[in-house]
């Protein structure tokens, strides 16, 4: 118990250093020169390797901890747009999320982030989105055990976010208006949970998806989902994948491959093999 709960302050003291990466990003957009747009594309067919990047995230895209596979929602749209591109295989390399947009401006190797990104204003100023995947909403995710029934419910609460996410931006308004106590901010999902199941957070804020998915794999701990009737998402936004901005031919083969997957089934196989329902296909 003394480990955990040494690991969860370290979680918590951690996350609440994460820089602002912004201005290191922007730089580097100023003076792109790692692989020009039309080369891209080419070195991924000469290599018949995709390379990317994933926050290691379930469901998403994730290391499979048994097999080692790179695995997942994402993982599995990834791998056939990748086939279809000429790629016989995904290289996945796995950063925390705070770092992961600047990681694929900076590093020339990499050619796109393998987990669908909420397509926000400020995110496009940096990198460029395929066309949606798909959509979601946020949700709040409790213990059973709190009396967090709605969103009036969550005053004098600590919330849980992911730091560098909208669900930040979203903790920030709800702690100025009043509506919440504070909030903390976390590197990965496994911290963000380990903080509410221990009682370190009261609630977390998170996509949709991932709280669906978490209820799934921990039938057994203490935690609900507030239902539609009882907190209504504030957020629906498309989710597609991030490119250099300099990639517009990787981007255009990305995107008409997608077409081609909605167009002929592939796509929607692939989200009902993940028991996605029909409202988080756009």
């Amino acid at each position: 118990m003394k480990r955990l709960l040494m690991f969860i302050i370290l979680s918590i003291f951690i996350s609440n250093i994460i820089p602002n990466v912004n201005a290191n990003i922007v730089q580097a957009n100023e003076h792109a020169t790692s692989v020009q747009q039309s080369d891209r594309l080419e070195r991924i067919k000469q290599k018949g390797v995709l390379t990317v990047l994933s926050p290691d995230a379930i469901p998403y895209s994730y290391k499979d901890p048994i097999s080692g596979e790179f695995s997942g929602l994402d993982a599995d749209i990834i791998k056939e747009i990748a086939r279809r591109l000429g790629a016989n295989k995904v290289d996945a390399r796995y950063l925390a999320f705070p770092y992961i947009i600047e990681e694929l401006v900076n590093n020339p190797e990499i050619d796109l982030i393998a987990q669908g990104f909420y397509a926000t204003a400020g995110r496009k100023n940096l990198v460029n989105f395929t066309t949606p995947i798909y959509t979601e909403v946020d949700a709040i995710l409790t213990r059973k055990d709190t009396n967090i029934n709605n969103k009036d419910t969550l005053k004098n609460k600590v919330i849980g976010v992911i730091g560098d996410t909208v669900y930040e931006d979203m903790a920030k308004n709800w702690k100025n208006q009043g509506l919440i106590k504070t909030y903390t901010r976390f590197f990965d999902n496994n911290s963000l949970y380990l903080a509410l199941e221990h009682n370190v957070v009261d609630a977390i804020i998170t996509d949709s998806i991932m709280a669906e998915s978490a209820l799934l794999q921990r039938p057994n701990l203490n935690l609900k989902l507030l239902s539609p009737n009882q907190y209504k998402p504030e957020i629906n936004l498309a989710v597609g994948y991030a490119l250099k901005k300099e990639d517009t031919t990787l981007l255009n083969a990305i995107n008409q491959t997608i077409k081609e997957m909605k167009d002929d089934g592939t796509l929607y196989s692939i989200l009902a093999k993940r028991s996605l329902i029909s409202h988080y296909i756009p």
